[in-house]
């Protein structure tokens, strides 16, 4: 998802979110009891209505994902902040396109992005926005629905990653460095987390601990690189091993 301003807003605690508080924890399990009640429901429409059930929901993420960027730039488009071109926005986009058409590449990149680095808006949020304002109910809902649709394909649809799955994500985001690094340096933007933005504009405080840019765009892309190889551990340590 686009990443949020960073300026400090109004005080008041419907006003501000902050990270690792009652409101975070609070909001941190709704979205994971929508995300389990969105996979039991497919899980229980398996042998009758699942396909409509998934339809559905694809279609829903296709139209948020479209409502939030027409919403985000109502004012004019923002080529620095306002392009959809976070791994979130794309992710957001990938998901339902995932579901409704079981294409590999789109099932896999989903998987990756979302466990490695979707996952990592619940636990440290770039959000400050609290109730009060639309971003924050945008934010969750956009990262509620990727997750979403990630656990549906394994739990419901029984997808397992595999090695040339993280092949292929490795290539999708070898593409999407290729893209957005050099409109990072034309636009002085910050998408992926891997900008240079000019003071006093502020970065988020993981991303800042990372060090100076270059190197803290090579650090964060390295990261990412890890994290696909985490994800895919379990399933290669879960596989049954053959017998003599």
């Amino acid at each position: 998802m686009h990443a949020p301003s960073l300026d400090l807003v109004a005080a008041g605690s419907w006003d501000n979110f902050v990270a690792y508080r009652g409101l975070h924890l609070v909001t941190v399990c709704i979205c994971g009891l929508a995300v389990a009640g969105i996979a039991a429901a497919g899980r229980a429409l398996r042998d009758t209505h699942e396909a409509a059930f998934r339809r559905a929901l694809g279609i829903f993420a296709i139209v948020y994902w479209v409502s939030y960027n027409i919403w985000w730039n109502r004012n004019g488009i923002d080529f620095a902040g306002g392009l959809p071109l976070q791994i979130c926005d794309l992710n957001g986009l990938i998901a339902p396109l995932a579901l409704l058409t079981l294409n590999r590449w789109l099932r896999g990149t989903l998987y990756f992005w979302t466990f490695a680095l979707t996952t990592q808006a619940f636990i440290q949020p770039s959000l400050i926005f609290g109730p009060a304002f639309a971003m924050f109910w945008w934010f969750w809902a956009q990262h509620t629905i990727i997750l979403a649709c990630a656990v549906y394909d394994l739990a419901v649809l029984g997808f397992r990653p595999d090695w040339r799955d993280l092949g292929r994500v490795y290539v999708v985001s070898a593409i999407y460095l290729a893209v957005v690094v050099p409109l990072n340096i034309r636009l002085g933007s910050n998408y992926g987390y891997i900008g240079n933005l000019p003071p006093p504009v502020r970065i988020p405080p993981f991303i800042d601990a990372l060090g100076t840019w270059p190197a803290r765009a090579l650090i964060v892309v390295a990261l990412a690189a890890a994290a696909f190889a985490l994800a895919e551990l379990p399933w290669r340590m879960s596989k049954p091993r053959k017998t003599v």
